[in-house]
């Protein structure tokens, strides 16, 4: 699986991330009215499949396709929602994801982003923004593009700290000493494995912009960010794009 970071795989098949049922809720409600009949989903890093199984039920969604570079994750989908189709891939792997490309008229990527990492942040900021592409190529001309992210903007002291690149950065000396999670008091509980880059929200969008996406619906929830307050505002960031007909990838 070209481009898999076998560490943060390794973490997710015993830490995997869930939204909660009201924030898929509120995704539904509003992609509800922009979707047709006969509806095809793709969830890229589907993780367990709660996410999927969700909001495949919401909206009332039964052709499904879940992807994710961990196995036991998908082992896991098959036994939540028997009737989904499911590929062990990297989104990074041009090549496996090539026969999916244009397959689907909604792609969902949930708190993928960040966990696309390299040794640099710069080198993370490509592989995220490649990742991004590629999840829109799977989608046909006119389809949508569903991006659930954490993001953090810098505020107060945050413009000297710069706290997205200081987590990177912390959690790659750690985990250059130890695999093992590090929590910590405060919202920021881990500063082991897996090594993360975040980014803000306007560095998302830009992203989407760069591959080529129409931004159709945007919002953003504060949440609390504990000790990093001071530094950052942590959110939870939804985009929905819309792929243009004449959208190449």
């Amino acid at each position: 699986m070209s481009g898999t970071d076998e560490a943060t795989v390794s973490y997710f098949d015993s830490h995997c991330h869930e939204y909660g049922r009201d924030r898929i809720r509120g995704l539904a409600k509003v992609l509800r009215p922009m979707l047709g009949e006969g509806t095809r989903l793709v969830d890229v890093g589907s993780g367990t499949g709660a996410n999927l199984a969700r909001l495949s039920k919401a909206l009332r969604i039964s052709d499904l396709t879940a992807l994710d570079a961990s196995a036991e994750s998908l082992a896991r989908v098959s036994e939540r929602l028997p009737q989904a189709r499911t590929q062990c891939v990297s989104i990074l792997d041009e090549q496996a994801l090539q026969p999916l490309a244009g397959e689907y008229d909604l792609v969902v990527m949930a708190a993928v982003l960040h966990h696309l990492v390299g040794s640099t942040r710069r080198e993370s900021r490509a592989l995220a923004e490649r990742g991004l592409a590629n999840a829109a190529r799977l989608a046909r001309p006119g389809g949508l593009v569903v991006v659930l992210e954490p993001v953090f903007e810098q505020r107060g002291l945050g413009v000297l700290v710069r706290p997205s690149g200081s987590i990177f950065w912390v959690k790659r000396v750690v985990t250059s000493v130890t695999s093992r999670r590090v929590p910590v008091l405060g919202y920021w509980s881990n500063i082991g494995a897996p090594v993360v880059s975040f980014y803000s929200g306007d560095e998302v969008a830009a992203m989407a912009t760069r591959a080529g996406l129409d931004l159709v619906h945007r919002d953003s929830r504060e949440q609390r960010p504990g000790a990093i307050g001071v530094v950052a505002r942590r959110a939870d960031d939804t985009f929905i794009y819309r792929v243009p007909l004449s959208h190449r990838g």
